[in-house]
């Protein structure tokens, strides 16, 4: 069969009968995102104003989700919320890689905003332990 004869048997076939390729069932592709949920949220572990810490809402927050999704059936839906899902997961990890480096600068900024007096310090006491080596 040529490739056109292929590509016409392709387009005429309902999107219902063609054949998934190289895809993972959704409900092992659910239960690896979810995992990755459960990998990222390990990493939160700081409070909102209530004291509750981050992590657990969004574990709390993926579980009943999940749990709503169970019974879905219909796998493009399925595929959509897995999608959609995974989009949220690669934003909150920019947002936390953002974080991380402004409090990273900002640690550094402040070292660099030491008095002269530390800094002078700091710089004997490096030499000093360069001497005895």
């Amino acid at each position: 069969m040529s490739a056109r004869g292929l590509i016409d048997k392709i387009l005429s076939s309902s999107i219902d009968k063609l054949p998934l390729m190289n895809k993972m069932p959704p409900n092992k592709e659910a239960l690896l995102l979810y995992r990755e949920i459960l990998k990222l949220t390990n990493k939160m572990d700081w409070r909102n104003e209530k004291g509750e810490i981050w992590g657990d809402i969004i574990r709390k927050s993926a579980r009943q989700e999940f749990e709503l999704a169970r019974e879905e059936k219909d796998p493009l839906l399925i595929m959509k919320m897995i999608l959609t899902s995974r989009e949220a997961i690669v934003k909150v990890k920019e947002k936390m890689n953002d974080a991380y480096f402004t409090l990273n600068r900002n640690v550094e900024n402040s070292r660099e905003q030491m008095n002269p007096m530390d800094r002078e310090t700091r710089g004997h006491i490096a030499e000093q332990r360069k001497g005895q080596n």
